[in-house]
């Protein structure tokens, strides 16, 4: 028997035993656009294994759209929209870029499609009442302070609003959220990996799984002059003054968090290879099912790491 018929005999031996895990765990998912199809990948290959100890489930953009599919046992509906409705161009619209008054990301569109698909939709009844939550992490906009991080429930908040404001990335959808009295945009901009959420919640540390989108050892340069250049003329009013030094900031917070968890023995980390060749916007077929399979194959690596622990 080679190695790759032995691992798949050993995943499927270990299937029973992951099943009845209690749930105390907590699962992390990194955002990032079309990169997310690392997690749908790492979740398709959990859910095909019945591996599901989870309490809480928190993601910050594309991962809270698909975290939320996972939870509603429709992960499903996040792979095939990466083959599908985020291929064309209905989605990323290029041209808009210097179009102030048209959308980059139609994530109105998107969402929509998503929540109230023609042939299957997201199923929030079973959302509602599934006894693991998932928190959509969302960003605040205040005229006169900087932006704050937000949590949005499954179980008690408008859930396309919370998506549409998790994935509402600065400058490529041009609006804010409204919701409850406050304005909501990406996600990332104040918690792009938002394990801290997690301990805040009363996790320990060997409780929480994070699934990054970006390789072990990768990091953040700062915005180039044009992307600072187009932020600056699109958010041009005082009110926005300090959005626009939290989006300065940004890349300094973000590599933070990759220092944290690269140093942190007790966090259960899932990074893509350092091959993975899917980038925010990218449209390419094949490289989009090569990450869904990189996020497939380091799933059962872990899985087979922790059923020999």
């Amino acid at each position: 028997m080679d190695l790759t018929s032995s691992l798949l005999c050993s995943y499927r031996s270990v299937k029973s035993r992951l099943h009845g895990f209690p749930r105390r765990k907590v699962l992390v998912l990194e955002g990032g656009g079309m990169r997310g199809i690392f997690l749908v990948g790492v979740l398709q290959a959990f859910t095909e294994r019945g591996y599901c100890p989870w309490q809480c489930i928190i993601g910050t953009s594309a991962g809270a759209l698909i975290g939320t599919a996972y939870a509603a046992s429709q992960i499903h509906l996040a792979r095939d929209a990466f083959f599908s409705e985020l291929l064309t161009g209905r989605f990323i619209r290029m041209s808009n870029i210097f179009r102030p008054e048209k959308h980059v990301l139609n994530l109105d569109w998107m969402v929509d499609n998503f929540v109230n698909g023609h042939v299957d939709t997201l199923n929030i009844g079973r959302l509602r009442n599934f006894s693991c939550p998932v928190l959509i992490a969302a960003t605040s906009i205040y005229q006169h302070a900087f932006p704050e991080p937000v949590y949005l429930s499954t179980k008690k908040d408008y859930i396309p609003a919370a998506l549409k404001a998790s994935a509402a990335i600065p400058f490529f959808y041009r609006n804010f959220i409204p919701y409850k009295n406050e304005l909501l945009m990406d996600g990332s901009v104040c918690d792009p990996i938002p394990y801290k959420k997690a301990l805040e919640l009363g996790f320990s540390e060997k409780d929480i799984l994070v699934v990054t989108t970006r390789p072990r050892g990768y990091r953040k340069h700062r915005e180039s002059f044009w992307i600072k250049m187009l932020y600056e003329s699109y958010y041009n009013e005082d009110q926005y003054r300090y959005l626009l030094k939290s989006l300065d900031n940004h890349c300094g917070r973000y590599n933070q968090l990759l220092d944290e968890l690269d140093h942190n023995p007790c966090i259960d980390v899932i990074y893509p290879p350092e091959d993975f060749k899917v980038k925010r916007l990218t449209r390419n077929e094949e490289k989009i099912l090569e990450g869904f399979e990189h996020g497939v194959r380091a799933a059962r690596r872990y899985l087979y790491t922790i059923s020999e622990e």
